[in-house]
């Protein structure tokens, strides 16, 4: 008997379903790079088999074996079953390594679904604080990215804002506000965000995913991000993501054993030594704004205990019979976000948020900030989506809760379009 101890890797494919060109079925030699996930949903994938019943007429009481749905290569039928990958793991971020997610497991697994955008620099940036809004930088004002987050440190405490204009003069504006004027660095964060207007359906890349074991070893290609669901763990961060694949296959002739995966050098996301914010007041939405300057919107911060940021991706294969992939890639048709945090201090500002169609700036902070240290989320234009803001939550024997569930509506605040810019929802990590 075999050991069950496992471990999963990744590859960012170069084509979708990484099909070699000569025999139009998957690549098992490319370079997997193994994750540090929690072990129990790593699993044998696959639990949809494509086929096609056979219903002929016959001579008594039994059945025919179906038709499995997949192609033939020097005469045989290739194994192929549909399904899902899933794994579960913290964000803990790159650190001091590296300058960027573009060749981190972080950056390949968030790529699958979204989109991502870079400042121009890297490193903490020394700034002279015009306002809690609007600050001068050191570098170009221009080498921050429009839509993309940033942190800074506080009176020992991380606070986030996103960049809405950054050609001001030699000034760079951000919303929602910084607790006040006392901030004298700021940090970058590469940011990702859903396809949307121009680039809608669209991710940056497709994964490859490789089991691991003893005796046994499952390949998954042309996966592709079908939810992200965010939540916090004794402190951490924990994202909990599902890929819907094209393909997965078994090759449990190859098992080499499990890999030990890669860690990254930065710090876990952790739920504690942040703010969690929504703005003073509304957003721009409807329509964009026009000229150099961007929203620049105040803040409140919130008693937040807990919290829960879910993204979902509507994906729908672009069929074609040419090859075992079925498909020549999953368009992202929809793409959500809901956000939920539960206070132990109501506030009363919001109560009447739903009724009156409020929309606000929501940033979900997380502690420590620095140099390839930090994680938020953000809903530039949040609308409540229930009205539990003002039918408290009393159920239980000590205190008196407020539960607010947000999501992103069409959000207009930023100079720009391009890269981050205008995007109705964003994650974010230290570099």
């Amino acid at each position: 008997m075999g050991s069950t101890i496992r471990s999963i890797g990744v590859v960012v494919e170069s084509g979708f379903g990484s099909l070699v060109t000569s025999t139009g079925l998957p690549n098992k030699t490319l370079s997997y790079t193994s994750i540090p996930c929690e072990r129990d949903p790593i699993v044998l994938y696959g639990d949809e088999l494509p086929m096609s019943e056979r219903n002929e007429a016959r001579d008594g009481s039994f059945q025919f074996p179906p038709e499995p749905d997949t192609v033939y290569s020097s005469g045989s039928r290739q194994q192929r079953r549909t399904g899902t990958v899933s794994i579960r793991l913290d964000l803990t971020t790159v650190g001091t390594a590296a300058t960027n997610y573009d060749s981190n497991y972080l950056g390949y697994l968030l790529g699958a679904g979204l989109l991502t955008s870079k400042h121009s620099h890297n490193a903490a940036d020394s700034v002279t604080a015009v306002s809690a809004n609007e600050f001068t930088p050191t570098v170009a004002s221009t080498s921050y990215a429009v839509g993309n987050l940033i942190s800074s440190e506080v009176n020992g405490i991380a606070e986030y804002s996103a960049v809405t204009a950054n050609d001001k003069s030699g000034k760079v504006g951000c919303s929602p506000a910084f607790s006040g004027t006392t901030y004298t660095s700021i940090n970058p964060l590469q940011t990702w965000y859903p396809g949307s207007r121009t680039v809608t359906g669209t991710t940056t890349h497709s994964l490859s995913f490789r089991v691991d074991g003893v005796n046994f070893r499952t390949y998954a290609w042309g996966c592709i991000m079908e939810s992200c669901n965010i939540s916090v763990d004794g402190g951490r961060l924990m994202a909990d993501i599902t890929y819907r694949a094209a393909v997965i296959q078994d090759d449990h002739s190859s098992a080499a054993g499990p890999v030990e995966p890669v860690y990254n050098s930065g710090s876990p996301a952790l739920f504690r030594g942040a703010y969690v914010v929504l703005s003073g007041t509304s957003p721009t939405s409807t329509t964009n704004v026009s000229g150099t300057t961007g929203d620049e919107l105040t803040r409140i911060a919130l008693d937040c205990e807990d919290m829960t940021f879910n993204i979902t991706n509507t994906l729908t294969p672009k069929a074609t019979s040419q090859d075992i992939r079925g498909m020549n890639g999953f368009e992202v048709s929809e793409s959500l976000v809901e956000a939920t945090i539960t206070l132990t201090t109501v506030n009363t500002t919001i109560a009447n948020d739903f009724f009156n169609q409020t929309l606000r700036n929501l940033v979900i902070g997380t502690g420590p900030v620095g140099d390839g240290k930090g994680c938020a989320l953000m809903i530039p234009a949040a609308f409540q989506a229930d009205n539990k803001a003002s039918q408290y939550d009393v159920g239980g024997n000590d205190l008196v809760r407020q539960t607010l569930t947000f999501r992103s509506t069409r959000y207009g605040g930023d100079v720009a379009e391009t890269g981050a810019g205008n995007s109705p929802f964003r994650l974010a990590l230290g570099v």
